[in-house]
């Protein structure tokens, strides 16, 4: 009990002396929420000048054919996604991947009574992209009309139906807010702690501390206690921020949001103590810090969907501690995913945080 009496007075101190120090506060807080200000407002938005869609052309038929040429080729659409399944489509809209699904059923291009080919073209979009599914309908409305006129000359055989899915997909600020969520942890975890370790041996107060009972781990896990504390304060503003000023929506469940914040935090704060333990100064605490934050920072889906990148920049992605903390983050609150289906990014942010803090431990220099 006594040794995590002492780590607990310890952080108590830590805290105090932190919350006096206006610049220290400024800068812990503003950086995260500056991100999230100017990124919420570049995504706050749909942005229609290209729309990505997936067709199913179940007809098959030269009409089929003639009507997807068209829209494809129209300055509506972006990208025509090569999807296999309805199912996969669906998750691809749920991620915001895609705007929209367009289907011929089997049955369109089927002559009717009058000999003439008939039938509707479907489009299903989600409650989030209403204005670009409306967009699509519009557009293809027109095309099917164009194409109909050419056929009959007068009377409308062919038509376009539109159908909203009922669950609720991601807006562009959902998927840039799990990220700016896995930006904040990388800030505490490596950028504040490594700066405050190694400013506090440049000030000579880790060699006063050597002097005392306090021992290398209950120094550690003081520093890991106090910043942690912080981060609650930090995550609160950015979740306060992201629901009041961008109509941010939790679709998970807070408690496991909060369990797996929790972890995330702790893993990378071992990376800040390695570096500040081991740094003499700020300066070489500050470099290196740098030199893990960049690669982390931009490839690991902070910023840019993983998605969008080169595969090799994917397989790159898959070793670097930060990913599964984006990812993470981006199933709980995007997706409802549990716990226990995200086990296998919990296990990895165990298995970095046993190696790193174990190195942090060993390499701690009290000066």
């Amino acid at each position: 009990m006594s040794y995590l009496r002492t780590i607990a007075a310890f952080t108590q101190a830590n805290i105090t002396r932190f919350f006096r120090d206006k610049t220290f506060m400024f800068f812990l807080f503003a950086l995260p929420v500056i991100f999230l200000l100017i990124f919420g407002v570049i995504n706050s938005g749909e942005n229609f000048s290209g729309l990505n869609v997936a067709i199913f052309d179940k007809s098959e038929t030269e009409l089929s054919e003639s009507i997807t040429e068209v829209l494809v080729e129209s300055e509506v659409v972006a990208d025509r996604t090569e999807v296999y399944s309805r199912e996969e489509a669906e998750e691809m809209m749920v991620r915001g991947e895609l705007h929209a699904i367009v289907v011929f059923p089997r049955e369109f291009g089927q002559l009717n009574e009058q000999g003439l080919p008939s039938g509707a073209v479907e489009v299903f979009y989600n409650q989030n992209t209403l204005q670009a599914g409306q967009l699509l309908t519009s557009v293809l409305g027109s095309i099917v009309a164009e194409v109909d006129r050419q056929i009959t000359g007068a009377h409308p055989i062919l038509s376009v139906e539109s159908e909203v899915i009922t669950h609720e997909g991601m807006t562009a600020f959902d998927y840039v807010f799990a990220g700016l969520l896995g930006y904040t942890v990388l800030t505490i975890g490596l950028m504040t702690m490594s700066s405050v370790v190694a400013g506090d041996k440049k000030g000579g107060a880790t060699r006063r501390l050597r002097a005392t009972i306090l021992t290398k781990s209950q120094l550690i896990l003081s520093y890991a206690t106090t910043m942690l504390f912080f981060g609650v304060l930090i995550f609160a503003l950015m979740i306060g921020l992201g629901i009041v000023v961008f109509d941010f929506y939790m679709r998970g469940s807070w408690v496991n949001f909060g369990v797996f914040a929790l972890l995330a935090v702790l893993m990378m704060l071992g990376f800040g103590l390695l570096i500040g333990g081991w740094a003499k100064n700020n300066q070489q605490a500050e470099a290196a810090a740098s030199v893990l934050m960049f690669p982390m920072m931009f490839l690991s889906g902070v910023f840019f969907p993983l998605f969008l990148m080169p595969e090799i920049v994917q397989r790159i992605s898959e070793f670097i501690p930060l990913t599964p903390v984006v990812e993470g983050i981006r199933l709980i609150i995007t997706e409802n995913y549990s716990l226990v289906q995200v086990l296998p990014q919990i296990g990895m942010l165990a298995a970095w945080a046993a190696v790193i803090y174990i190195a942090a431990i060993r390499l701690f220099r009290w000066e």
